[in-house]
């Protein structure tokens, strides 16, 4: 997945369908199939989405105190993951994604920056 290719996935829910054509990402999905596809499923969600409405589904009633059950009980503490491994994985894990992330994000930036023509 080319660095675009996140730009896309990243940006495409916060673009006007029209300005994003006609940028750089939008020229970059014309020709990615993988971008064409997350474009098509993102435009399916949005048309379900409008589909729905106003549509206003009372909760049961029985849902309220489930929920305040729920709250008020105290949950068991959960095991401790034995192992020498098991804190370094997690910190591995954890910046591995962080730098996905901030990739992620500033390959959004420089797109919409590219796109509005900012310096």
């Amino acid at each position: 997945m080319s660095l675009r290719c996140v730009a896309v996935r990243v940006s495409l829910p916060a673009m006007d369908r029209v300005a994003w054509q006609e940028g750089r990402l939008g020229r970059h999905a014309t020709s990615c199939l993988r971008c064409q596809a997350e474009t098509a499923r993102y435009r399916k969600l949005h048309r379900s989405l409008e589909a729905l409405g106003h549509v206003i589904e009372p909760a049961p009633p029985s849902v309220l105190a489930r929920v305040h059950h729920a709250i008020a009980e105290p949950r068991p503490e959960e095991p401790k993951p034995r192992g020498p491994l098991t804190g370094r994985v997690a910190g591995v894990a954890a910046t591995t994604g962080a730098v996905v992330a901030a990739a992620a994000g500033t390959a959004a930036v420089v797109a919409w920056r590219r796109a509005h023509g900012a310096t």
